[in-house]
């Protein structure tokens, strides 16, 4: 089946990227996210470095785009497919993928709408012809959490905790309580509640001089001062009970994808909170969806749906048969910029997995 699909993909992706099974670390280590970083096997080089059984495609197809494809800014669609190693509690820990990377596109609806329209014809070819799709868009979530004005820190942890409805559920409720403050006091966190940024690091750098310590040897006193801050006004803040419901009234929004958009102002009718660009584009990917073919009927919209990749902005979704998820991908346009380029390139892509394919076949 893996040929098939190949073959089947090349056609609509027509560039090439060899991937090696053997990987370096790093670029996994530092972009992927927790969810993957456990499940990665490491090995070390005779010459000390760090290298990594090939656990996905999506972050080396990438590196080959910056590095070996001439003008990375130019629209380039890979297909590939083959093994992928993960460590698992229990069962197989190598998985047969294939799947499609779109870069560099800058028409990000003609993208989005293209990289599913291709899920869906390879999984028809595959004798899946109606799988489920659950489908959540970041952007919407990020819209909602800037208008409730949090302090930043709590803001970034809402995001990180995206797509995982449970721990996002936790941390509004531990928000909505209240942490208390145990800090023990002294003369740093005395000016760190004040907020007097400029006496704080003046006082760390007195306290760093007195113990012999380089600036440069660690984190700057300036950092240190941000971070102390931080935390205070953390374990200081409170979410209010109307955003506690803000919150949890977006994130439980649930429809036919047909419906999302009516859905989606009824939302901002109620609270107040315009979607603005990103409602306007969501608008569009379905418009865009229903020029390319692809069947509105058998998508549905979770706005709390995410993926455990930190890599991931924008459109996410995942293809299943009952239970199963069998394929999922979305968009991450930030994900180059963290791989060293030094202009963004947007991006798309999604892979299927064959071993669960087979098993729901």
């Amino acid at each position: 089946m893996l040929d098939q699909l190949l073959s089947h993909l090349r056609d609509v992706a027509p560039d090439r990227a060899e991937i090696d099974v053997l990987q370096p670390a790093d670029p996994f280590l530092e972009t992927a996210g927790e969810a993957l970083r456990r499940r990665i096997f490491l090995t070390e080089s005779v010459e000390g470095q760090i290298h990594c059984l090939r656990p996905e495609f999506t972050i080396p197809i990438c590196l080959h785009h910056l590095t070996q494809a001439g003008d990375a800014n130019t629209p380039k669609r890979y297909a590939y497919g083959g093994t992928v190693f993960r460590q698992a509690r229990e069962g197989a820990a190598e998985f047969l993928q294939t799947g499609l990377e779109d870069l560099g596109n800058g028409d990000l609806i003609a993208a989005d709408s293209a990289c599913l329209r291709d899920l869906v014809s390879a999984l028809a070819l595959a004798g899946i012809a109606s799988p489920k799709i659950d489908l959540g868009d970041q952007n919407l979530f990020e819209v909602v959490v800037e208008n409730l004005q949090l302090p930043v820190a709590i803001a970034q942890r809402l995001m990180r905790g995206f797509g995982s409805p449970q721990l996002i559920e936790d941390q509004i409720d531990r928000l909505t309580r209240g942490e208390t403050d145990q800090t023990e006091e002294d003369a740093a966190t005395s000016l760190a509640r004040s907020g007097d940024r400029a006496a704080l690091i003046d006082h760390i750098e007195q306290r760093m001089a007195q113990s012999n310590i380089a600036p440069q040897s660690g984190r700057s006193p300036a950092a240190i001062a941000d971070r102390m801050i931080e935390k205070i006004q953390e374990s200081q803040f409170r979410l209010s009970d109307t955003d506690a419901g803000i919150l949890r009234a977006f994130l439980a929004i649930q429809s036919p994808l047909q419906q999302a958009t009516e859905a989606l102002e009824q939302f901002a009718k109620r609270t107040g909170i315009e979607f603005g660009a990103a409602g306007k584009a969501f608008q569009q990917r379905v418009t865009a969806l229903q020029h390319v073919g692809v069947g509105l009927d058998m998508i549905t919209y979770k706005a709390s749906f995410g993926r455990g990749l930190e890599y991931y902005t924008g459109l996410l979704f995942e293809a299943r048969v009952g239970a199963t998820s069998i394929a999922g991908g979305g968009r991450y346009d930030r994900l180059c910029s963290l791989l060293g380029s030094k202009l963004p390139i947007p991006a798309v892509g999604f892979s299927i997995s064959l071993d669960r394919l087979e098993d729901v076949r």
